[in-house]
């Protein structure tokens, strides 16, 4: 396979983690969206990508030339908050979007490093802080069990940063300052992360409250083909221990 083919998930396996993912309280009556991987150069998300992750992004022209740009949504969450741009927010609001990412990737590995892959995002939006981080709190409490549960990994959370940035950036040591993201391990690779984002996407995509201040913003992210990957490994490797032991005891 190469690095450009979309490792795409057995249809009744990406079934069942849809399933699994709408069964965790928090993701409850979130609002389902259905958009496009392909986000105008114009959009501020997309202009922030590129300035900050030039190596990662994969950007594409259609044939009207350089003012018909579009970033392939390195991202899920990033096509919706550009669908949201310039609404206004009251109380708090729950979208969910699945979708092909795409990201330029110095290495690859199927199921695990791709230039493609499929992933759903959660997008929790708020006036009140409190209730982002309380969702976030819900999330890490039910997800790890039921991945061990449904898919047999066994999923750690550990504080994470965005590997794009520099150890000398700002934005890295902020991230980790105030505790912004968290990556759900398994066995040294995240299969899932949830970030908080403060004010700072509300601002970029001008969401505003009714009294007009920014709104806050969460995500939950999963990686369908990275827990497929871990789960099988996961399976071949009980299947193989009990293998080994039905041919001790024979």
């Amino acid at each position: 396979m190469s690095p450009v083919d979309a490792y795409l998930a057995p249809h009744d396996v990406e079934a069942q983690i849809d399933q699994m993912l709408l069964g965790v309280p928090s993701f409850s009556g979130a609002e389902e969206f259905k958009l496009s991987p392909l986000l105008p150069m114009s959009s501020a998300l997309a202009t922030h990508y590129v300035r900050s992750f030039p190596q990662h992004a994969l950007v594409v022209s259609g044939a009207m030339g350089s003012d018909s740009q579009f970033l392939l949504a390195p991202t899920t969450c990033y096509a919706v908050f550009d669908h949201l741009r310039d609404r206004q927010v009251s109380g708090s609001s729950l979208f969910t979007h699945k979708n092909l990412c795409f990201r330029n990737e110095e290495t690859y590995r199927t199921g695990e490093r791709q230039a493609s892959f499929l992933m759903r995002e959660f997008i929790f939006l708020s006036t009140d802080v409190g209730l982002a981080r309380e969702w976030i709190g819900g999330i890490v409490r039910d997800v790890p069990p039921l991945l061990a549960r449904e898919f047999r990994v066994d999923a750690v959370v550990e504080k994470a940063s965005d590997p794009f940035f520099d150890p000398k950036d700002l934005h890295l040591k902020f991230q980790e300052s105030e505790n912004l993201k968290s990556e759900f391990v398994v066995d040294g690779l995240a299969v899932a992360s949830v970030n908080l984002h403060l004010q700072a996407f509300a601002r970029s995509c001008n969401l505003r409250s009714d009294d007009g201040k920014p709104v806050y913003s969460a995500c939950f992210g999963l990686g369908y083909d990275r827990l497929i990957a871990k789960s099988a490994a996961a399976q071949a490797d009980v299947q193989s221990t009990a293998g080994d032991g039905r041919k001790a005891s024979g």
